[in-house]
């Protein structure tokens, strides 16, 4: 058998062998990007997962702070916010007096008509307590009144009535609910008179530094860049404190009215009444009922008759109506522009960390967290999701 003899290498045998050959590999290839798509695959959800597990530790972090730090934050809040209520008059100041007095002129003003808006609610409070005993008397003939009309329609109650029920078993428990009603409202005035103390030593220092803003910027950017940052925070200020300004308005609205009212028909506390008007205007939906049901409860137990009553009940809401439906969206020229949705959201999540004054705050915060992101072109996309119409 004859061998073959070992020669030089074909190039054609090489070219056909690399040819029968790259099946091979070319089968192989699906595997390995198969195995690289999967690895990209696993490190995007991995990345996925790690910015989840960042935003919900920022969350949960910001939570952590907003209800631990509320004795700062809060004052603070509402100091940023009566800025921007008395920025335009603190301008008018200033061009007639020194800053210093301009600062002192608020700040007094603001910290002297809390602490007698205080006193008044605590001495109404005070009045009520001390007309307790009728409101006792009053109301206990009004629920034999009702027990009565009841029983008449529906003979079957008086069988199942106790033996006991005519009796006052409650006088014990409706004295000490008047006594910490009495004493919480004392510890409010002290409260709410040393944070309006806080709440000015912020608005001085806060109106210094919105005074000084507009040179820090120049200083710090190019003109060109400078002059479309002042554009944009000057649009946000305008915004904002034309909103404050409307609403404080229509608050008083309701407010006034409600004072001269309860005056008028001679119902204690027209004073707190009318505060209680004031926020409640702030509060869609729900602050009407906390700023009625109250005076109307008193208003009841003070007349001997049912008219008077039911005439108060009238113009009161006749009031509330006219202010909400006719005479607010004329001032601002539309509604509240947020969603009802977000509107309750907002009103649960700083009614949870702030209580009271978290609900108050929370629809003018909503609302400035939404004139800021219709101000600003990046977010306006978010600005139409939070909103209930179509922007310009």
């Amino acid at each position: 058998m004859n061998a073959t003899p070992a020669g030089p290498t074909d190039p054609l045998a090489e070219r056909v062998d690399v040819a029968a050959d790259a099946p091979a590999d070319a089968a192989g290839l699906p595997e390995d990007a198969t195995t690289a798509a999967g690895l990209l695959e696993r490190a995007s959800e991995m990345s996925g997962v790690r910015s989840l597990a960042f935003i919900l530790i920022i969350v949960a972090t910001s939570l952590y702070l907003l209800e631990r730090l509320e004795p700062v934050l809060r004052p603070l809040l509402i100091a940023v916010l009566l800025c921007y209520l008395f920025l335009p008059f603190y301008n008018r100041l200033r061009r007639r007096v020194r800053p210093v007095v301009a600062f002192l002129i608020i700040s007094l003003g603001f910290t002297t008509g809390i602490l007698a808006l205080g006193r008044m609610v605590y001495h109404d409070v005070v009045s009520i307590d001390q007309k307790r005993p009728y409101y006792q008397e009053r109301e206990a003939q009004l629920e034999r009144k009702f027990r009565k009309a009841v029983e008449s329609l529906t003979p079957a109650f008086a069988r199942h009535r106790g033996a006991g029920e005519d009796a006052t078993v409650g006088d014990s428990l409706t004295d000490e609910l008047s006594q910490r009603l009495v004493r919480g409202t004392a510890s409010a005035f002290v409260s709410i008179s040393l944070e309006s103390v806080v709440i000015a030593f912020y608005m001085i220092f806060l109106l210094q530094s919105a005074s000084g803003l507009p040179g820090r910027i120049r200083s710090s950017f190019s003109s060109q860049r400078a002059g479309r940052i002042m554009a944009i925070v000057e649009s946000i200020n305008r915004a904002i404190s034309e909103y404050l300004l409307v609403k404080v308005k229509a608050s008083l609205l309701v407010a006034v009215p409600v004072w001269a009212l309860c005056m008028a028909f001679g119902v204690t506390g027209a004073a707190t009444w009318a505060v209680l008007a004031f926020f409640g205007n702030f509060l869609p939906y729900i602050g009407p009922l906390i700023a009625i049901v109250p005076p109307l409860a008193i208003a009841l137990l003070e007349f001997p008759t049912l008219w008077p009553p039911l005439a108060f009940a009238v113009i009161l809401l006749t009031i509330n109506g006219v202010t909400s439906n006719l005479i607010e969206p004329a001032m601002t020229g539309r509604a509240l522009g947020v969603n009802p949705l977000v509107v309750l959201i907002g009103l649960a999540f700083w009614s949870l960390l702030w209580g009271f004054v978290g609900m108050v705050l929370a629809v003018p915060l909503t609302v400035i967290f939404k004139i800021i992101l219709e101000h600003t072109p990046a977010a306006r996309p978010i600005a139409r999701l939070i909103s209930d119409q179509d922007l310009q």
